[in-house]
């Protein structure tokens, strides 16, 4: 394993309290790298008290997990763990900077330095799979739980493996999470149900969309476009692939504003690197896939990010 790693290890035998905290905003490799880890921990060291703290995902607590609720005392004497998150700013509860020691873990390119113990390695598709690795390096023992929740993580990260950087390690770790008689069909039959109104939000995106001369797909939302539907900004900010996969367009992008007129922007490619765009606007992610928050702004500023985009696509951005 990386001295990194080896390093967060050591951390998690010292301390007999440990939360564990993910990004705000939770997609599934946040919830099942937080919850995956805390199973793991707990099956593996029987005297610590572990807490997975965060929201998300609430289809699935009665089928996989439920995150914890703790005193602002638990995490004061705790180790910190932060999971897929690159910055202490977007962690999902802020009580993480009380914690007596914190350390992360994350496949994020970091737009800011992070002071404090890490494992970084942006070659895994998803946490999740770095938590897996960690757990077989160190020949710990996995419940069918912990193997479906970092299954979830690993399928969901990938876009169910078409996505850089899946590789043969990512498949060689699903294959033995599998071992442990995982059921992914029972999972994405509630993970892949569609609400009604959901898909008619996102028939109305489809409808909406504009393309630059580069054939970057890009698409304003605002919020009477989904609250026409009875949908919450929490509900829909997480639609940038309902753009995707249209043939001659390598980079897709998805503002949406919510009720406070802050514009949550998801960019994604096809390969050209957009993080690059992500960081000059305060954001971050990977290098296909980033994100960044504009706060009170109208619609001008989206559309420099547009432009910007597509000189991405003709090489002329710098």
């Amino acid at each position: 394993m990386d001295k990194s790693a080896k390093d967060i290890y050591k951390l998690i035998k010292r301390y007999d309290v440990i939360t564990i905290y993910g990004h705000i905003n939770p997609d599934c490799d946040s919830y099942g790298s937080t919850l995956g880890l805390r199973e793991l921990i707990k099956d593996n060291f029987k005297n610590k008290q572990v807490y997975a703290l965060g929201y998300g995902q609430d289809d699935l607590y009665n089928r996989l997990a439920k995150h914890d609720i703790v005193s602002d005392d638990v995490i004061k004497n705790s180790l910190a763990i932060v999971l897929d998150c690159s910055e202490l700013s977007r962690v999902s509860d802020s009580r993480v900077s009380n914690a007596k020691q914190i350390c992360k873990i994350d496949h994020h390119i970091e737009s800011t330095p992070f002071d404090y113990p890490k494992w970084v390695d942006v070659s895994s598709i998803a946490t999740c799979q770095m938590i897996a690795e960690f757990g077989f390096a160190y020949h710990l023992k996995f419940s069918k739980l912990t193997a479906e929740l970092l299954y979830l993580g690993i399928c969901t990260d990938s876009g169910r493996f078409r996505y850089h950087p899946t590789n043969a390690k990512t498949h060689l770790i699903v294959a033995k999470l599998y071992k442990y008689n995982i059921e992914p069909k029972t999972i994405f039959d509630i993970l892949y149900q569609s609400d009604e109104r959901m898909v008619k939000y996102q028939a109305r995106l489809i409808s909406k969309f504009q393309k630059t001369k580069n054939n970057v797909i890009y698409c304003f939302a605002d919020k009477e476009d989904y609250e026409q539907f009875g949908l919450t900004f929490d509900e829909v900010s997480k639609n940038v692939n309902v753009l995707g996969n249209i043939k001659g367009c390598p980079i897709w992008v998805l503002f949406t504003r919510d009720p406070n007129k802050n514009i949550r922007c998801e960019f994604r490619s096809a390969g050209l690197d957009i993080h690059q765009v992500a960081t000059k606007y305060g954001g971050g992610g990977h290098k296909c896939a980033s994100g960044a928050k504009l706060v009170n702004c109208e619609w001008d500023l989206p559309m420099q990010i547009v432009e910007d985009l597509d000189k991405v696509v003709s090489g002329d951005f710098h």
